[in-house]
């Protein structure tokens, strides 16, 4: 781990002062997620857009922006200098979370990663989870995978958001130590809070997920090979939940 901010930096204060960053729509979605007047560290921080905004309007007291990649790292530290920030935002140069310390922060943000990586990255420094109020997760696949990475490890799921960005939605997802019995099996795929309170983008995450599984489903025509048969059941098993969802959702 190597912190690359070692000494103060007056440049521009009134960057701190009178702007922040502007986020995209799912940056900003994370953001919302991050509890006040906590201190926050943000794994694949890229330009470490998430912490200035976090700290330039109040919302976190201290923060640590980590990245494994030197590049991002640097436009990170270019960017926390251009606000004046040095004093409250540190940049880590490491992998995952071995960047931090236990106890160090309240809140960590993971963002713009694959499912299965995100939880690789959980698992390698659990130690560091155990003073942790809150995991801010936004998978771009796999998210599934996340939402039973958290169950297995004693985290309940807290919030959901979805994200559009282009054409894409994304699942954003806050988590808080405690115990919670998963319900059925289709809330790994489909959050559950994102059905309780009616996500807006919910209905048409559910028909583009629809659509890319018959897509898949049509792939699958010719072959007939046993692990082929059982995907494709598991496909249409999800299909017909995520109909059932999608029916429910807008009756009211």
């Amino acid at each position: 781990m190597e912190n690359l901010l070692v000494e103060d930096d007056t440049i521009n204060m009134k960057h701190k002062e009178n702007k922040t960053c502007k986020l995209t729509p799912r940056l900003q979605l994370i953001a919302d997620m991050v509890p006040a007047g906590t201190r926050v560290a943000d794994i694949g921080t890229d330009h470490a857009y998430i912490p200035i905004y976090l700290v330039t309007k109040g919302i976190a007291t201290y923060a640590i922006a980590s990245d494994v990649r030197p590049g991002p790292v640097g436009k990170a530290l270019e960017n926390v200098k251009k606000y004046g920030l040095t004093n409250s935002i540190d940049i880590r140069l490491g992998n995952g979370l071995e960047t931090i310390k236990p106890g160090e922060v309240d809140v960590i943000i993971i963002a713009g990663m694959g499912g299965i990586l995100i939880t690789d990255i959980l698992t390698a420094s659990k130690r560091v989870l155990n003073n942790i109020k809150r995991l801010i997760l936004q998978p771009m696949i796999a998210q599934e995978e996340v939402r039973r990475w958290l169950a297995e490890n004693h985290f309940i799921i807290a919030d959901e958001a979805l994200a559009a960005e282009g054409h894409k939605i994304y699942n954003i997802i806050a988590a808080e130590p405690g115990d919670e019995k998963i319900e059925k099996e289709i809330y790994y795929s489909v959050g559950k809070k994102l059905i309780e309170k009616r996500d807006p983008l919910l209905g048409t995450w559910l028909i583009k997920s629809i659509n890319t599984m018959e897509r898949i489903l049509m792939q699958m025509e010719d072959k007939d090979s046993n692990n082929v048969c059982i995907l494709r059941e598991e496909f249409k098993k999800k299909i017909w939940e995520y109909e059932k969802i999608k029916k429910m959702i807008e009756k009211e």
